[in-house]
């Protein structure tokens, strides 16, 4: 295997990406790099089996505090003023003024009920003092949270009001600082500030418009540790290598379709957005499964009736919508969610949080286990009419079985769940966890293709090898790879339900081939030459079409089309290969072999 990788022209392996690019193994020379585009956050499921949104860094512009993005006060940015922890002239110098006050840089970003942890690489030059801060209401409960650094010694001098510092020599006089502190409210104006202090470690004081420090890499990240640095500029367009739940193994490039989660206020059940029917809410009561302590708790009260809590949601007659919430049981082991109209409930399931199983459903229902406890749950369904759509979460009693009618019983106040990530969108299967604040949120499509690599492709003879899995698309087109030069010549991969459909495209002549397929992961090799085609599937053959000439291609796309278009479907690839040269038979059945 190994012998027939190293004939291959182009691998990508998800394993290297940075803002904008998705790293091939070969060509060495960067050639084959993909070009990656989503304009928006996503979410994936981390090594640690965590969920965890991408990019981790919160904060735009971490290497350029010249940028407007960062306000100064009394103060001046020096870019490029010296050697960066990294080995590159990156590092700026925070210089400040010569008024009296703080000298800073901040930046106002939003913020949610949670615990965060700002890092900065820092290193003395004429100020050896610096202060990391965590301020406004979000991080007000005691006052705002500062840490104090001395860069000659390397030690935390102070931290106050909660909050906690860490320091850590990463060689030639930098120092990684942080803060953490947890936010006593949801908030879209929280700031983050790095300040310079004076000899005595006071933060205001009065300049001498010369004297600063260095400053390189700034990170905000959820949780109480500072996660590994990652460079932005933007925040967009960072592509998503997705792991199985509980992390481990290699990686996936997860691509998804546009999506909005329609609620908003995704993990704060607390909030008076969602109605409460014999139930109480209690915020950040457990570990959610992104790792931070951000789940929240709901408990029965003692009392005859329902125990639900509900929020609603613009919804439109004949589309289809599917609500998904992660829940760990807490006394009680089954739960219900619907999804339903002022007169038709038309989605429902019961869930049993213990064995991890559907129990029953009106629509289509999933469950899946996330570790620790936790399970994704999922309801999809059609909704019968045009207006506001009714996202209701409930707790039953072990024995209850009608998924269709919302249990009454006497509840007990000692029993509930724990639930984080509510989501609904207007699909027709989840996506990935989108979280909201204080309205809907929205994903962008994923896009990921390269442009002008004719030396690449095979021009009269070559294989294509799509390693890809969880392809979620019920009718029509799901998941695409395309290798292509435009609409008249390309070659089209795409498995979708029960299908998996390769069209071949030559100076505009269509050769259209539907095969049945079954599983989830999929190993698709397609081998071209005139009149010498083959398709082979996890190692079996599929098709020889008759294809009597190869188009010419000079570009590769997943999940776009040959005018790069994204789709609407969903997939996660772990191998691209292409190949020169027809492969064999026999070489076919061994690449794809799972």
């Amino acid at each position: 295997m190994s012998t027939l990788l190293e004939q291959a022209s182009l691998i990508m392996i998800p394993s290297g990406y940075k803002e904008d690019v998705v790293y091939s193994v070969i060509p060495e020379t960067g050639a084959g790099d993909l070009s990656f585009t989503r304009a928006s956050n996503g979410t994936r499921i981390n090594s640690a089996g965590l969920v965890e949104v991408t990019p981790w860094n919160l904060v735009q512009q971490s290497e350029t505090f010249d940028n407007a993005y960062w306000s100064k006060n009394r103060s001046s940015i020096s870019a490029n003023s010296t050697t960066a922890p990294n080995g590159t002239a990156t590092a700026d110098s925070l210089i400040e003024d010569t008024a009296n006050g703080t000298h800073e840089f901040i930046r106002v970003l939003p913020v949610d009920l949670q615990t965060y942890n700002l890092s900065i690489y820092a290193k003395a030059n004429t100020r050896t003092k610096i202060q990391l801060v965590l301020a406004g209401s979000p991080w007000a409960t005691g006052g705002n949270g500062e840490a104090s650094f001395d860069l000659t010694l390397g030690t935390v001098i102070s931290a106050v009001n909660g909050a906690t510092g860490t320091i850590e020599s990463v060689g030639n006089g930098w120092y990684r600082c942080t803060i953490s502190k947890i936010t006593s409210a949801a908030d879209p104006s929280g700031v983050i500030a790095v300040r310079l202090l004076d000899a005595s470690a006071n933060a205001s004081y009065t300049g001498n418009g010369t004297s600063g420090a260095y400053y390189y890499g700034a990170q905000l990240n959820i949780g109480a540790t500072a996660k590994p640095y990652f460079p932005t500029t933007d925040r967009l367009n960072v592509p998503r290598l997705t792991y199985q739940n509980g992390g481990g193994g290699c990686p996936s490039l997860l691509l998804e379709k546009q999506s909005t989660n329609l609620v908003s206020y995704s993990e704060d059940f607390t909030n008076a957005t969602y109605t409460k029917i014999g139930v109480t809410a209690t915020g950040n009561t457990t570990t959610s499964p992104d790792g931070t302590t951000n789940a929240d708790s709901i408990l029965e009260i003692a009392t005859g009736g329902t125990h639900e809590s509900w929020q609603r949601a613009s919804m439109t007659s004949g589309q289809l919508y599917t609500q998904s919430c992660f829940l760990k049981a807490n006394g009680r082991n089954r739960v219900v969610m619907q999804i339903f109209d002022n007169a038709t409930q038309y989605a429902s399931a019961i869930y049993d949080l213990s064995t991890g199983v559907v129990v029953a459903s009106v629509g289509t229902a999933t469950i899946q286990s996330m570790g620790n406890g936790w399970y994704r749950c999922t309801i999809t369904g059609t909704s019968p009419a045009t207006g506001s759509g009714y996202c209701v979460l409930g707790l039953c009693e072990s024995t209850y079985t009608n998924s269709s009618v919302m249990p009454s019983y006497s509840g007990d106040a000692s029993k509930g769940v724990y639930w984080w990530g509510f989501q609904v969108e207007n699909s027709s299967y989840p996506t990935s966890y989108i979280p909201t604040t204080s309205a809907s949120a929205t994903r962008v499509a994923d896009v990921c293709s390269k442009t002008g690599i004719s030396s690449l492709i095979g021009q009269t003879e070559g294989t294509i090898l799509w390693d890809v899995s969880n392809v979620f698309q019920t009718s029509g087109d799901g998941a695409r790879l395309f290798v292509y030069t435009d609409g008249n010549n390309f070659i089209l991969i795409s498995p979708y339900a029960n299908t998996l459909r390769i069209l071949i495209v030559s100076s505009g002549t269509a050769f259209d081939n539907f095969i049945t397929i079954s599983g989830t992961s999929l190993k698709i090799a397609v081998a071209y030459k005139a009149n010498d085609y083959k398709f082979y599937v996890n190692g079996v053959s599929v098709g020889t079409p008759t294809a009597t000439s190869v188009p010419a291609m000079n570009s590769i796309g997943i999940v776009n089309d040959s005018s790069g278009s994204a789709v609407t479907s969903q997939s996660e690839t772990k191998q691209l290969l292409l190949f020169k040269t027809r492969l064999t038979n026999a070489e076919l059945a061994s690449l794809t072999t799972i």
